[in-house]
């Protein structure tokens, strides 16, 4: 009997990995997976101070090395709720978190970090400026970036413009490819399949030696007289449709994002 509990006992410990790894108060930056040494993480954890006391809004970085196959998204609200993190009554937080032994990551805000971090904000902040630097496992670059980014949303929410699909200057742009492709190859391909459409025409023209092979013998008679336009000039002006923006925020008040790295 004493044998079975302890097997159940040590089974609910390993169950406990996540929660027991972690500190019993959590800093700004909190390293329990072991990516980064001891200076990379003071000087992360000064510099999200800093953003944290400036803003009012909790900036955090927590990695482990596994949740045991928990949802990341959920995982993260638990820390935040366990920890009691939040700045101020609303409990505002912006929290990366990182899950190393299957490469799982959330993104999750609560309180004010709602109106900083727009859904389409984390797209952006994860998506282009994060996501491709945890790939290539520059990790402190990463969490440098996603400071340095997080600061110009806030900067940017303060100024009553929140960085969202209205508020975004890049929104919308083609790509330097693809604006090569529409620009020069399009038009290109265009033309030769005109080019080859008329000459293909014509293949079954021949040309006379002189001018009166052109008249009939009973002289020119014209019976109906009418205009042909062959080019027509239209210009048109583009409607935009503008896209919806905001958060969403789900019933427990958080919101965010999550995925692999």
């Amino acid at each position: 009997m004493k044998k079975l509990i302890s097997i159940s006992l040590i089974l609910l410990i390993l169950l406990m990995v996540p929660s027991l790894v972690l500190a019993n108060e959590l800093d700004y930056v909190t390293d329990a997976a072991g990516i980064l040494n001891d200076d990379m993480v003071w000087v992360l954890n000064q510099r999200a101070m800093e953003i944290s006391e400036e803003y009012m809004c909790d900036i955090t970085i927590v990695t482990i090395d596994d949740m045991n196959y928990h949802d990341a998204y959920e995982f993260t609200k638990t820390i935040i709720e366990d920890y009691d993190m939040g700045y101020g009554p609303q409990k505002s937080i912006i929290m990366l978190f990182l899950s190393m032994e299957d490469r799982d990551y959330a993104l999750v805000a609560h309180g004010y970090g709602n109106t900083v971090f727009t859904d389409h904000g984390k797209d952006v902040i994860m998506d282009k400026h994060v996501l491709p630097l945890l790939a290539k496992d520059n990790y402190y670059d990463a969490f440098s970036t996603f400071l340095d980014v997080s600061e110009d949303y806030f900067e940017q929410a303060r100024e009553g413009s929140p960085f969202d699909i209205d508020t975004d200057p890049d929104y919308g742009k083609l790509s330097p490819t693809i604006k090569f492709g529409v620009t020069t190859l399009l038009p290109l391909l265009i033309a030769w399949a005109i080019c080859g459409a008329w000459k293909r025409q014509m293949k079954t023209a021949v040309l006379a030696s002189a001018a009166t092979n052109y008249i009939s013998k009973e002289g020119l008679n014209l019976t109906r007289q009418q205009d042909s336009f062959l080019y027509r000039t239209e210009s048109r002006r583009r409607i935009e449709r503008k896209s919806s923006g905001g958060t969403s925020v789900d019933s427990s008040g958080y919101s965010g994002k999550s995925g692999k790295f």
